[in-house]
């Protein structure tokens, strides 16, 4: 949890911040959901369908998931660059989506999939058979 409050404290601007406290509630519901998943790239996905879905922060939402996920999948062996690479589109219109409601987890799922096949990414050998590493380190 403190890494994500962390995350999203960082990708809000000044001007982000209102009277409204944070629902964190609904953020750990995310997170817990995300690590009952043994498949890190599914994992991923949930995750970052989750964190958008639920708004737990007054802002950036989208922006949390966006680096969450990163780094859910760089910390399990995946490179989360070559996932999700800088100017992609899709993934981001697919956060909008489930933003406004609308479910499109599995539509997550199934990119991340995808672009797995069609990149030859998977899970370094040092992080093969490993479960899934959803806390920073030191925890």
């Amino acid at each position: 949890m403190g890494l994500t409050v962390a995350i999203n404290q960082a990708v809000r601007q000044p001007d982000e911040w209102f009277e409204e406290p944070d629902d964190l509630g609904r953020v750990q519901q995310a997170l817990d959901a995300a690590a009952q998943i043994d498949d890190p790239v599914r994992a991923a996905a949930t995750l970052a369908y989750r964190i958008t879905r639920a708004q737990g922060f007054g802002e950036g939402n989208k922006r949390t998931a966006l680096v969450l996920t990163k780094w859910v999948l760089d910390h399990n062996g995946i490179d989360g660059e070559r996932l999700i690479p800088p100017g992609d589109r899709t993934f981001p219109d697919l956060l909008i989506k489930a933003s406004t409601g609308r479910d499109v987890e599995l539509d997550i799922v199934r990119l991340f999939q995808g672009r797995c096949l069609k990149r030859d990414i998977g899970r370094s050998p040092a992080q093969a058979g490993r479960s899934i590493d959803m806390e920073p380190p030191g925890r």
